[in-house]
């Protein structure tokens, strides 16, 4: 039965010291993502400030305060956690201070109790008589013996004590810190929070600015609305042109292979002729090396970087109304970015380049990973050429300005074959 309860005991305490340090590690995570998302703020803050002083940029600035409004939304929620697990610590520390004080008060009672009996017997029950009044040595052994225990256990309380009450002691410090640390999050969430009413103000009142000038906005909207039909054209071209390569590759390689392995066997080239030509022109024909190229591609879902380290996301993927003119429709097969001039694009994962062509006056450039295509839409100072391997994060390009804005911006699109595929779902999140 003894043995049971210790058991117990321990399972116990090790259960709470498990919890106590998964609390922990949940904490120092927490402040890691918070420090992430502040340092993504803070990156937009000074595209905020470029667009702001820019007067043709007014619909850019718009959509960059959206975005940083969304951002400080993710930074809200990151400290409300924090606030949460600190309010779990303290309570976890108060518990523990509690039981601590209970059991200090038992000690401290034993104790008393010891030394009062002590004192009040101390006559009759004079340690030195009782030794020497024993019959023999070997009782008098046992009486030295029993004195000794006595006194060890006597000082073992007496440390006991003066250990727990130090823990009481330091639990006290700990809770005085996390109560200064809550404090000090809950100052950071009310200045988030005064920021965040303002931003959404100044996107009222750019807003209402926006639609007065409804004529233009509409105009602008369709010429914008052109310009991505034209876009959306040239990319699938592109696209299918790199799809018919690359099975035309996939087939002359077949072929070639079947010819070698049936040399002299009659029909055998115009059998791998006729198998890669089943193939469905929307989709690669994969050799192994590319297969296994595309599944590390897959497994890095929602891992890649993105194509530039400080930018704003100004127009999202898919069909959704425009936040300007509710009645006009935005369909868009990739994410528009805004960012600093001179920002170095890179290539999201590595691969080889398809396709580098002139586009509405910048570059347009698709990296192929296997049957996955990354395209980099409105880029100067290209660094890459078609057929050239290239790695992770490799620069390939800059962002071209926009002349209508003087803004600089980039739209980033993905496909699996001829099908485009939300860039949001691969690129990392804050």
């Amino acid at each position: 039965m003894k043995k049971i309860t210790l058991l117990l005991i321990f399972v116990f305490f090790s259960l709470a010291y498990a919890g106590l340090v998964a609390q922990s590690k949940k904490s120092d995570q927490l402040k890691k993502d918070k420090q992430k998302v502040q340092t993504e703020i803070k990156k937009k803050e000074k595209l905020l400030e470029e667009t702001r002083k820019n007067k043709k940029a007014s619909q850019q600035h718009l959509n960059v305060l959206r975005d940083q409004i969304a951002t400080r939304e993710i930074y809200m929620t990151e400290l409300q956690g924090e606030i949460d697990v600190l309010a779990d610590e303290r309570r976890q520390n108060e518990a523990e201070s509690s039981r601590l004080q209970r059991k200090l008060t038992c000690l401290k009672e034993d104790y008393s109790r010891v030394v009062y009996n002590t004192f009040k017997n101390r006559r009759q029950n004079d340690p030195m008589l009782f030794i020497l009044s024993s019959e023999d040595y070997s009782m008098m052994f046992r009486r030295i013996h029993f004195f000794t225990e006595y006194s060890q256990n006597v000082e073992k309380k007496v440390k006991e004590i003066t250990s727990t009450q130090q823990n009481i002691d330091q639990k006290c410090q700990q809770l005085t810190v996390i109560e200064d640390e809550k404090k000090g999050v809950m100052r950071e969430q009310e200045t988030a929070n005064a920021q965040q009413q303002k931003q959404k103000r100044e996107v009222e009142q750019l807003s209402k600015s926006l639609q007065k000038k409804e004529a233009n906005l509409q105009a602008d909207i369709k010429k914008k609305k052109q310009e991505q039909a034209r876009l959306d054209a040239s990319i699938k071209k592109a696209i299918e042109a790199e799809i018919a390569a690359a099975n035309a590759r996939a087939a002359a390689a077949a072929k070639a292979a079947a010819a070698k392995n049936n040399k002299g066997t009659t029909g055998s080239s115009s059998s791998g002729s006729s198998s890669s030509s089943s193939k469905p022109s929307t989709s690669i024909v994969l050799t192994p090396a590319e297969q296994q190229l595309s599944n590390t591609f897959v497994s890095n879902k929602g891992k890649l970087p993105w194509p530039v380290s400080a930018c704003a996301k100004i127009q999202d993927y898919g069909s959704h109304p425009h936040p300007d003119a509710p009645s006009v429709m935005i369909n868009s097969i990739g994410i528009t970015l805004l960012t600093h001039a001179n920002a170095e694009v890179k290539s999201v994962f590595k691969g080889t380049v398809s396709t580098v062509k002139d586009f509405d006056g910048a570059k347009l450039v698709i990296i192929r990973h296997g049957e996955y295509l990354t395209i980099y839409q409105h880029l100067t100072g290209v660094t890459v050429k078609t057929g050239q391997e290239v790695s992770t994060g490799q620069k390939i390009g800059s962002v071209a300005k926009k002349s209508e804005s003087d803004t600089y911006e980039m739209t980033f699109i993905m496909s699996k074959g001829t099908v485009y595929i939300n860039p949001n779902d691969w690129l990392k999140r804050l």
